[in-house]
């Protein structure tokens, strides 16, 4: 046997040795592609239960105010709603009592467009609420026109994560912005507004005003928003979807010390 033909069959065994060799890599190639394939899909089916689950557990909180009087039921002088405070709100009007038990077509262009805002414009619903329209200063005046005015408000225990909201429309001047104002914009039709807050202690309270970015602007300058149902509650609430009325927990717990 000469050096060539042993040469030859050396090429030749390589050459099978790497047909073989290629072949167990593709065959390898394509198990791995299918095993992944199939492991990105069996992910994606639990990703996908899991966002469900999740979305579906926002759904089932239970939520309760932790603010009183979310209908904005008048005070005894009907100046001003019962149990909030005035913050820089230099007029407040009652403009309308919403009712359940009227036919969506006979109620006024207004309350039926605050009742869009939380997909109740229907006959019936969760109870009656009033309408306020706030007319507020721009700043805190004189020596501190410099600083933001704010809108009315309620002190609160802030003991977890709650939500701000209400249904807001804003008619002119500085824009209010936090707590149930937030992202609230000019020229939009009444909508809910609000955020989500974090705690950082068990023991922390807040005060749920907006603030009205209108530092050094004239005093005559003043701003106007059209509101209804204001109210923090307890949890996260989905303000995008889930905004309403909560009920809320009474006050005789003794807990209260002058």
């Amino acid at each position: 046997m000469s050096l060539e033909q042993d040469i030859t069959r050396v090429v030749e065994a390589t050459e099978g040795l790497t047909a073989t060799v290629d072949n167990q890599i593709s065959e390898i190639t394509n198990k791995l592609n299918t095993a992944v394939a199939e492991t990105k899909t069996k992910v994606d089916a639990h990703l996908a239960s899991a966002d469900a689950l999740l979305n579906s557990y926002e759904e089932r909180q239970s939520h309760f105010r932790v603010t009183k009087n979310q209908a904005l039921v008048a005070n005894q002088a009907g100046s001003f709603p019962e149990a909030w405070a005035g913050g820089l709100v230099t007029k407040a009007t009652l403009l309308e009592k919403v009712e359940t038990g009227v036919e969506a077509d006979q109620r006024t262009p207004l309350a039926r467009e605050f009742l869009k805002a939380v997909n109740s414009d229907t006959k019936w619903f969760a109870q009656n609420f009033n309408i306020w329209e706030l007319e507020y200063a721009p700043n805190r005046g004189g020596d501190s026109s410099h600083v933001d005015a704010y809108l009315m408000y309620q002190y609160l225990r802030r003991p977890t994560h709650i939500t701000a909201g209400a249904i807001v429309k804003h008619i002119r001047g500085p824009v209010p912005t936090n707590f149930w104002c937030h992202g609230l914009k000019a020229g939009e039709p009444a909508k809910v507004c609000g955020l989500h807050i974090h705690h950082n202690s068990r023991n922390h309270y807040t005060h749920c005003h907006p603030y009205v970015p209108g530092r050094n602007l004239p005093a005559d300058q003043t701003g106007v928003i059209q509101v209804a149902l204001p109210a923090v509650v307890t949890g996260h609430v989905p303000l995008d979807k889930s905004w309403g009325q909560f009920a809320y927990i009474g006050d005789a717990a003794y807990d209260v010390i002058a």
